[in-house]
């Protein structure tokens, strides 16, 4: 990690148990920066969608941080919509901790929560949550609400993080089966959280600006799956990066006009990329290290041409079509749908059709510290992958730890893996 980003993260650090509102500031002053370089200076290096996105997540992460007092609180599988038609902005521990720990200001906040009684093995982005909650430079928002979808920490953090601040939590219970029953169970819990979302916040619900948000959905969703049939045969500068944004765009900010914007400028930058040629091309499974410089040295692609990250799971989890005449129903259907409910081999069935479909060479599957869901199907997926004649490479690791990341590692492993899949190459054609 850039020194002088690691030294801003230790002066923050240094404010977080005596000053935590200055340490807060000290984070927003920071992310406002970014998201001014990204609006107002943007990197001729980076793609203009990439800009924009990274200036918009950034601009959220600073205004969270500034004042919560009008926000959410959510997991990044809790349907956005009703949010973003509310007008009411929203936080998910995953991007929050994703720039905390790209500022280098992570360990106080996951010191904090293990001495509150956080077990270690509880997934490193809760912690970071968690103790930045519990040391108050995360302060008191409208509400807090999460699903029960994908990570069995929703019900033990946020539940948490409501009982501190005294705020109504809403939770999203959703069912392992695929049908209308659960489909019109969730679409009521969803009414409910409208309700909630409409009394703590004192703004009257208007049904067109819901329906409205759930049409940019749609769209949104389009341009993606547009963005998808292409990108297995082009070359993206910044792979890694985008991705992870990806994850951001496709569950956080879907519904708004920025996720919308995002994805069409994303089109556009598509239109001028030049086709792959040497690049060994990957699909990950599960969360990017983004702060991990060796790691990015290795998967970016922008610089050797030699492996680059052409998707991650989390992105393209759910891309059914909605219906704007039916919100709830819609925004319960992606959740019942989504690859992420129920059976592992959910996740890894919609992986392999992706493989397909885009003709990767190889499948990366990332266990994030913590995350048992993950952790638990990779063997599993590994040998599915492989006997479909995908190269697996299985990698434990921390995407928000700093002491945890276990670097050198990760490096040789990753290096070897592609060294086969460039191995294989000379070989012949993937089976």
């Amino acid at each position: 990690m850039n020194q002088g980003v690691v030294k801003i993260g230790e002066a923050i650090g240094r404010q977080v148990e005596q000053h935590p509102g200055r340490a807060a500031k000290m984070l927003s002053v920071a992310y406002q920066f970014v998201s001014l370089q990204a609006s107002k200076f943007p990197s001729k290096k980076r793609t203009s969608s990439r800009e924009f996105l990274q200036g918009r997540l950034a601009r959220q992460m600073a205004e969270m941080l500034k004042d919560p007092s009008g926000s959410a609180v959510v997991n990044i599988f809790m349907p956005s919509e009703i949010f973003h038609a509310l007008k009411i902005p929203i936080m998910a521990p995953e991007a929050l901790a994703t720039y905390v720990a790209c500022t280098a200001a992570e360990q106080p906040f996951l010191e904090k929560a293990e001495e509150r009684g956080a077990p270690e093995t509880l997934c490193s982005y809760h912690r970071c949550l968690l103790g930045m909650a519990e040391s108050g430079v995360m302060r008191r928002p409208l509400l807090v609400a999460n699903t029960t979808l994908a990570c069995d920490a929703n019900q033990l953090t946020f539940r948490r993080l409501a009982e501190k601040w005294k705020v109504p939590h809403c939770v999203i219970d959703v069912p392992y089966s695929i049908d209308e029953d659960a489909t019109a169970y969730v679409a009521g819990q969803l009414r409910n959280v409208s309700r909630t979302a409409q009394e703590v916040s004192g703004k009257k619900f208007n049904e067109n600006d819901l329906k409205e948000a759930v049409a940019r959905s749609n769209r949104t969703i389009s341009n993606y799956r547009t963005y998808l049939a292409r990108r297995g045969e082009v070359h993206f500068p910044e792979a890694m990066t985008p991705e992870l944004m990806l994850d951001f765009n496709n569950h956080i900010l879907i519904g708004s006009r920025d996720a919308e914007t995002f994805t069409q400028m994303l089109l556009d930058d598509l239109k001028t990329a030049p086709r792959h040629t040497t690049e060994k091309r990957i699909l990950w499974m599960h969360i990017l290290p983004n702060w991990q410089n060796t790691i990015m040295d290795i998967f970016q692609g922008a610089d050797n041409h030699r492996i680059e990250v052409v998707g991650s799971d989390m992105a393209y989890s759910s891309l059914g079509r909605l219906d704007p005449d039916h919100p709830y129903e819609s925004m319960a259907r992606r959740l019942v749908t989504d690859s992420y409910n129920g059976p592992g081999s959910r996740r890894i069935d919609a992986t392999l059709k992706m493989a397909q479909d885009m003709g990767v060479d190889g499948i990366l599957v990332f266990c994030q510290w913590g995350c048992k869901q993950t952790q638990g199907i990779s063997l599993a997926a590994k040998k599915v992958f492989e006997d479909h004649g995908f190269p697996t490479l299985v990698l434990d690791g921390d995407a928000c730890d700093r002491l945890n990341g276990g670097s050198e590692q990760i490096v040789t492993r990753a290096n070897a893996f592609l060294e086969q899949l460039e191995a294989a190459g000379k070989g012949g054609s993937r089976p």
